[in-house]
């Protein structure tokens, strides 16, 4: 049952356009569902959307149960903070399989420095990795976009990564005036690691099947984040330009659901992509822009994405992360 009454409907809120509305698992309409199974994270980010450590972990037997609800096979995003922070992360990665759906796992990926953590998670069921790096191999930049220096951390799981041979994408926050060369330094770092590997994108299995998708992302203007330091799309568009040398008639829209090679029809466009050639193959690099419209929502109405309430239902993602700010 689609809830609407005041406490659960954004557009019933005065002065707010927000098209927030919560469903129940039954009635589950998006293909993505993000799951912050804990709050707790090793380190402390100048631009985290949910910054509250102190919070319970998610119950996993409540989610084992919401799982088993859902009307059809979807993506489960599992997030933070960092999901790595939970022992029992490779049950729960078990248990999305299990009921039929699809598991990621979005990291810092500081505990996959380790290759026998990497090599768990695999086993466990996981086929899909999104890898935090922001500063690429530059620890100048994590100082001050996360605040330490993680270079050598991040690096080593990447390789551990390919080594396992998971399938990964890598999300990459471009501020302004701190680390735009690290756009073209992320694709290097990322072919050199894979070609070290024994890597050709175009015919190793699973990467020939799987295309890996750089995201190269603007600050998100939600949670604790830096000022005046966000980029917009035709900027990013600029800065790819500039950087990677791509021509700006060959980056195309595409929605925020599953990554698909070529322009797409249908859905709300929400970010850019584009196919870059590296010497051991194709990859792809997607632009986000994570400003934000009137009502300070991110990413507003999209319809792939959705985010596992307190209540075990779902919402809009960031609809809810606004409406729900500092909480969970």
């Amino acid at each position: 049952m689609l809830l609407l009454d005041r406490e659960h409907c954004g557009e019933c809120s005065s002065g707010s356009s927000m098209k927030y509305f919560e469903l129940q698992p039954e009635n589950n309409t998006f293909s993505n569902i993000v799951v912050d199974i804990t709050h707790k994270c090793q380190m402390e980010c100048a631009n985290c959307y949910i910054p509250n450590r102190n919070i319970p972990d998610l119950d996993k037997h409540k989610l084992f149960d919401f799982l088993q609800r859902l009307p059809f096979r979807s993506y489960i995003r599992i997030i933070g903070a960092e999901p790595t922070m939970r022992e029992d992360l490779p049950e729960i990665i078990t248990a999305v399989k299990k009921y039929g759906h699809r598991p990621s796992v979005t990291t810092n990926g500081l505990k996959l420095a380790r290759p026998e953590y990497v090599q768990k998670l695999k086993d466990a069921g996981l086929r899909l990795l999104l890898h935090s790096m922001n500063g690429a191999d530059d620890d100048e930049v994590y100082k001050i976009l996360d605040e330490g220096k993680w270079a050598t951390a991040k690096v080593r799981a990447l390789k551990n990564i390919f080594d396992a041979r998971l399938p990964v994408n890598t999300g990459t926050i471009i501020a302004k005036g701190v680390n735009e060369r690290t756009m073209r330094r992320q694709v290097e770092v990322f072919t050199d690691l894979a070609e070290k590997s024994g890597i050709n994108f175009n015919t190793t299995a699973p990467y020939n099947r799987i295309t890996p998708v750089l995201r190269m992302k603007s600050v998100g203007l939600i949670g604790r984040h830096m000022q005046d330091s966000s980029y917009s799309m035709e900027e990013l568009m600029d800065l790819a330009v500039k950087e990677l040398g791509v021509k700006k008639e060959n980056i195309f829209e595409t929605s925020s659901g599953v990554v698909k090679a070529g322009p797409q029809d249908g859905d709300r466009m929400t970010s850019r992509m584009f196919e870059y050639k590296t010497r051991i193959g194709t990859i792809l690099i997607r632009l986000v822009d994570w400003s934000v419209n009137d009502d300070g929502v991110v990413d507003h109405d999209n319809p792939n994405r959705g985010r596992l309430t307190e209540n075990w239902t779902v919402a809009p993602f960031f609809e809810h992360v606004l409406r729900n700010e500092g909480g969970y």
